[in-house]
């Protein structure tokens, strides 16, 4: 049997309608490619193309996809009959428990990061000004040089003994995940508290990296654990939340995670939501909206809840771990949405050129850096170094300047907290320019490039301020510690917008600068990861006010388009280095004019319906795929009429339990010892392995009916379909297995994920 229904498919496909004398391969027939699309060999690239090395899809060819689709057998169907309207409401009532326990967990978490990230700051610049304070500069180096090496060591330390996925943003990999690609161990429990800790450590180190990246990969990893509640490690799968289970339910709460992460960390649940929406998220639908604002909401007001003193202070103030208040008294003039605009086009300029070199460093260490822990963690502490030397030394290069040069207009902004600056070793009533932004906190140095106050810098200073940080900001993407990219490229955006508003206001009055600066900062997120309603919202969540909306939306816009003319994100070129095989939107355009039957595989391992399982161990045996479809051999009994798909890790369980077929001819039997609750719930479990179960002569003789098990509604197409269609299907339902179908509905090729790049 099993012989003549996995012949090769040469033997039994016919080219229907002679229709391959009408494919036309622009590859094939096209001498020179490159003046058109990116060659493979090229590093950076712009949407849509860039077609992957036969090297780059060896690397994808092992990693697995997730399963979003129902599966629709006869247990299910059953299942389906018993299901009340109670059941239902309580189904839907679960989810939304898990929504609150997630902000909450979520919000307690930005809450630790952001007093543990206080306290460690508040430590090392206290010792390091006592030093400042008597005037002894080589003593107050090396104490800010050795705290500051001591954060990254053990946070560097943290990744190596927790995994290189606790490590940089995690964005990556949760975009991944989200879009179908099954990363192991991105959001278990040795990533997410390794995240958490070296987060802490790194953003405390003085290094140019954020909270916001890892807080979103932290929040999809509590979303994934709470959701699921299971632990393959401790051997633990109890009944709580059963029915969640599965890729699809797990696929929600990971995007409700990741939205609460960033609301969380900016104290902006809308701008969370849009952020899961446009960047993250490849699937959504009108109930994930409602679930996952109202648990930015959680989140948000548990973290300003407990950081205003559990409730201590009778007002609440939207505060998250980084916010900027902005006087709702100003608002800019019409003739200066060109200046908006052409800070737009630097801000696009300025991204792409940091997605080029970062991803040209980040390729770099995966070449010669490789996974050594031993290079990785010496290259964070060079970094380390190198930044802790520019930042304290940089701000002995200009003069000091004298406090009273700097004009407090009162009547403009309510809190004047971010006109203090850093004296460092001036004389008293002076400061230094480049000690006040280098020399202090990453939020600290954002309020004073924010602040109304006029004169608080000079010109060169923010020159200087602005190619330090952009350089650094490269450099320290992409290390061995937890950090983002947001807050870094504010403070670009913000040094070089600043710069412009006060150059403009050298022939133009009324000029206020710091618009200048919020500005810059939405124009270099857009630019270097395409963010567009997504930035907008968050800009003016920090700002308390709509008052700035025009501006920032000009500003983002241009910089999409320019930044887009040039590569891709910063996070598409990073999933491409992790071999993440991320399906985007639409194909490539050089597959317009292919058809699917010439990339599909087409040496497919098929199953009868009624299976002996001598026949499914030596199936399982003789390869590594992970579905089989079931068909039926018709009336001559050498057909291949398809009827369903069932995946390996059921087959495996089905063997192990010994789920055997009691019927004599066509009729089905549900087995009463293996219904559909037992099915979840060994399924949900890693799969047993084959080797380990031993059958006697009797059990190899036995069959097992695979029809109650496998997927009767899963997708198929013909083989006359075209890629770019083909494409859409499995992208846009989550496949993980598409069968492909001939004009007799006979099983001639199989498609997935790696076959589609």
């Amino acid at each position: 049997m099993g012989s003549s229904l996995n012949k090769p498919l040469s033997d039994r496909v016919e080219d229907i309608d002679n229709q391959s004398s009408m494919i036309y391969d622009p590859w094939r027939n096209r001498g020179d490619v490159n003046s058109t699309y990116h060659s493979s060999s090229s590093v950076t690239h712009r949407r849509r193309n860039h077609r992957l090395s036969p090297l780059e899809k060896q690397k994808m060819k092992n990693i697995q996809s997730l399963n979003f689709s129902v599966n629709d057998n006869l247990l299910q169907r059953s299942e389906y009959e018993k299901t009340t309207k109670g059941l239902h409401l309580k189904k839907t009532f679960g989810k939304w428990i898990i929504c609150l326990f997630l902000g909450v967990i979520v919000g307690c978490i930005a809450y630790v990061i952001k007093m543990v990230v206080q306290l460690l700051q508040g430590l090392k610049f206290h010792y390091t000004n006592h030093y400042v304070s008597k005037g002894l500069q080589s003593e107050a180096f090396l104490t800010f040089l050795g705290i500051n090496l001591l954060f990254v060591f053990l946070s560097s330390l943290m990744v190596i003994v927790a995994g290189p996925l606790a490590s940089s943003s995690g964005i990556p990999e949760v975009k991944g995940i989200l879009n179908g690609v099954k990363v192991r161990e991105a959001l278990g429990f040795r990533s997410l508290f390794g995240k958490i800790i070296s987060l802490v450590l790194s953003y405390s180190s003085g290094l140019f990296v954020g909270p916001e990246g890892p807080m979103i990969h932290i929040g999809s990893a509590v979303g994934a654990a709470i959701s699921q509640f299971k632990s393959s490690t401790l051997g633990f799968y109890p009944s709580l939340f059963l029915s969640y289970r599965n890729d699809r339910d797990k696929r929600d709460f990971i995007s409700i995670g990741a939205a609460t992460g960033l609301a969380a960390a900016f104290g902006a649940p809308i701008g969370g939501v849009l952020f899961s929406i446009e960047e993250v998220s490849s699937f959504w639908s009108r109930q994930l909206t409602w679930r996952t604002f109202f648990t930015c909401v959680i989140a948000a007001f548990t973290t300003n809840f407990l950081l205003q003193g559990i409730g201590s202070s009778p007002d609440m103030h939207d505060t998250g771990l980084l916010t900027f208040g902005f006087s709702r008294l100003y608002l800019f003039r019409y003739s200066e949405l060109l200046c908006f605009c052409f800070l737009g086009l630097i801000g696009g300029l300025l991204g792409a050129f940091f997605v080029f070199l970062n991803i040209h460093l980040n390729k770099w260490r995966k070449e010669k850096l490789k996974q050594n822990p031993y290079l990785r963690l010496f290259e964070a502490l060079v970094v380390s170094v190198i930044t802790s030397v520019v930042c304290y030394y940089a701000s002995f290069i200009f003069a000091c300047r004298y406090q009273s040069n700097i004009v407090i207009e009162t009547s403009v902004c309510q809190d004047q907290s971010n006109t203090e600056m850093v004296q460092f070793f001036c004389p008293d009533g002076m400061y230094s320019e480049l000690g006040s932004l280098l020399f202090g906190n990453q939020d600290q140095a954002l309020r004073r490039l924010y602040s109304r106050t006029n004169n608080m810098f000079t010109l060169p200073p923010l020159l200087v301020f602005t190619l330090i940080s952009l350089l650094f900001s490269i450099w320290s993407s992409g290390l061995w510690v937890a950090g983002g990219l947001f807050v870094p490229m504010m403070m670009v955006g913000a040094g070089f917008g600043r710069l412009f508003g006060q150059t403009i206001s050298m022939w133009f009055t009324n000029i206020d600068s710091s618009i200048y600066a919020l500005v810059g900062s939405a124009a270099m997120m857009a630019g270097y990861c395409r963010m567009t309603v997504c930035i907008v919202v968050i800009m003016v969540e920090l700002t308390e006010g709509t008052q700035y909306l025009v501006p920032i939306i000009l500003a983002v816009m241009v910089s999409k388009w320019v930044g887009d003319f040039f590569n891709e994100s910063v996070y598409e070129h990073l999933m491409e280095q992790k071999s993440i095989p991320f399906l985007q939107t639409k194909p490539p355009h050089s597959t317009n004019n292919i058809r699917i039957s010439d990339v599909m595989s087409k040496n497919v391992v098929v199953l009868p319906e009624v299976c002996q399982v001598r026949l499914l161990i030596n199936i399982l045996n003789s390869n590594n795929h992970h579905a089989f479809p079931v068909i039926n051999s018709g009336v001559q009994d050498n057909q291949r009429l398809y009827r369903g798909i069932i995946l390996r890790d059921h087959i495996l369980v089905l063997l192990f339990y010994r789920v055997f077929y009691r019927g004599t001819g066509e009729e089905i039997y549900l087995d009463e010892n293996f219904d559909f609750d037992k099915f979840t719930t060994e399924t949900s479990k890693s799969p047993p392995p084959l080797s380990e179960m031993d059958f006697d002569q009797f059990e190899l003789d036995s069959f097992i009916d695979l029809r109650p098990y496998m997927n009767s509604s899963g997708m198929t197409i013909h083989n006359s379909f075209s890629f770019v269609e083909a494409y859409k299907l499995f992208r846009n339902m989550g496949l993980r297995h598409l069968p492909v179908i001939d004009i007799n509905n006979e099983v001639v090729g199989m498609v997935t994920r790696k076959d589609l790049f």
